[in-house]
């Protein structure tokens, strides 16, 4: 198969099946990972610009499967250095593999539009105009500006860090760490680093492991953990939980789908921690653990628009309709849990978003609800060019 091909297949599952990012570049062979990672991640993260170039270009829409072909084709003519001839021969190739002979004279001609330059985009007063520019569909734009209307641009315009955030695992000192890998910036809970072969052989012996700094902060939030039983009711894939087990908390760690919960096994088997793990619904009660925990996390299911850099795929499947779904599941999942803390115990929300519908409003709403539960801390981060994620961290004290 061409890498051609196998970009294709890749942005194919992602547009037009709903897969994730992530998980289907992690099933890439290595031969094809690189490129295949490239065209993947800037077609997608140009979508909105290179959407507008093949209305440009073309008097109809373009079949859904062409549509895909054509979107990474001209990503490579437009930002790869490829000779833009090969681009357009591959993909015309392409689209007679694909079963697409008929179509293959529109591919061509589309392709050497594009080539030549001969289209316009959007006008700067032309709602489209903003897409291109944030990179977001304009009902996600419009939403982020009446949440931060005096800094929206700063927040939409956020580009991802290059290095990415790592965390030490006890069986590594960190002086050794900083001797060997070279260009570092310490945070307070581990690095950003480039990821290097030393790196790579870090992680899959455990040393380390690739956590989000903001995902670090919110168990720090937690405060000391030794010895405290703590429920994470949706811990896939299993960052936080491994965490807390490894500052010494007793972790019973939990989601509804059994191949997200082998994911938190996994996490842990590597990095070498005991987690109790349950398949379990953090939307149903179970009595058995009623008033049993001294901490419970809510790392609770999100539109993710907090790290829409790094999740492109988003932009396929979330809308206005969807978060308000969301919500009512945050809600109902963080009145569960409030079931499970001892008293004086602590309940623990966060999300990976910045949309206060998920985050101050379910907090606030909750505590009118729950009168034995004060808040005691609380924070949004907002996306920044230093790494830090869109991310929000509730914490709730249970007092009788």
């Amino acid at each position: 198969m061409s890498n051609w091909k196998a970009s294709y297949d890749a942005l194919s599952d992602i547009m037009r099946k709903g897969a994730y990012v992530n998980l289907t570049l992690n099933k890439l062979d290595d031969k094809d990972r690189a490129f295949v990672t490239q065209v993947v991640n800037g077609t997608l993260e140009n979508y909105f610009e290179i959407d507008s170039i093949i209305k440009a270009t073309s008097s109809r829409a373009p079949q859904a499967s062409i549509k895909v072909l054509l979107m990474q084709a001209i990503y490579a003519i437009r930002y790869m250095n490829v000779p833009a001839y090969a681009v357009v021969n591959e993909n015309v190739n392409l689209a007679e593999e694909l079963g697409k002979e008929a179509l293959k004279g529109y591919v061509n001609a589309l392709l050497k539009r594009v080539c030549d330059e001969n289209y316009e985009l959007p006008d700067f007063d032309e709602p489209r105009f903003e897409e291109i520019k944030y990179k977001m569909p304009l009902w996600l734009i419009n939403v982020v500006k009446e949440s931060y209307p005096d800094n929206y641009d700063e927040i939409l315009s956020v580009e991802k860090r290059r290095e990415v955030h790592v965390r030490l695992s006890p069986s590594i000192r960190p002086t050794t760490f900083e001797q060997k890998v070279g260009d570092f910036e310490k945070t307070r809970t581990g690095y950003y680093v480039t990821v290097s072969r030393y790196v790579k052989k870090l992680f899959e012996t455990g040393k380390l492991t690739y956590q989000s700094y903001t995902s670090t902060l919110a168990v720090d939030a937690i405060g000391p953990v030794k010895n405290k039983e703590v429920l994470d009711v949706c811990a896939a894939p299993g960052g936080k939980s491994v965490y807390i087990a490894q500052k010494g908390g007793i972790v019973t760690a939990c989601d509804i789908h059994p191949h997200r919960l082998a994911l938190v096994k996994a996490y842990a088997e590597r990095m070498n921690v005991n987690l109790k793990c349950f398949q379990n619904d953090a939307m149903e009660f179970r009595p058995d653990w009623g008033k049993s925990f001294d901490v419970v996390l809510v790392d609770a299911p999100c539109s993710g628009l907090g790290v829409i850099s790094k999740r492109r795929d988003i932009i396929f499947k979330k809308s206005i309709k969807e978060i308000k779904e969301l919500t009512e599941i945050q809600t109902r999942m963080l009145d569960v849990a409030a079931l499970y803390v001892k008293r004086g115990g602590i309940l623990l929300y966060s999300t990976c978003t910045i949309l206060k519908m998920e985050n101050n409003d379910i907090i606030e709403n909750f505590l009118k609800k729950h009168k034995a539960y004060s808040l005691a801390y609380e924070e949004q981060f907002l996306p920044s060019s230093d790494g830090t994620d869109g991310f929000y961290i509730a914490k709730i004290i249970r007092r009788a």
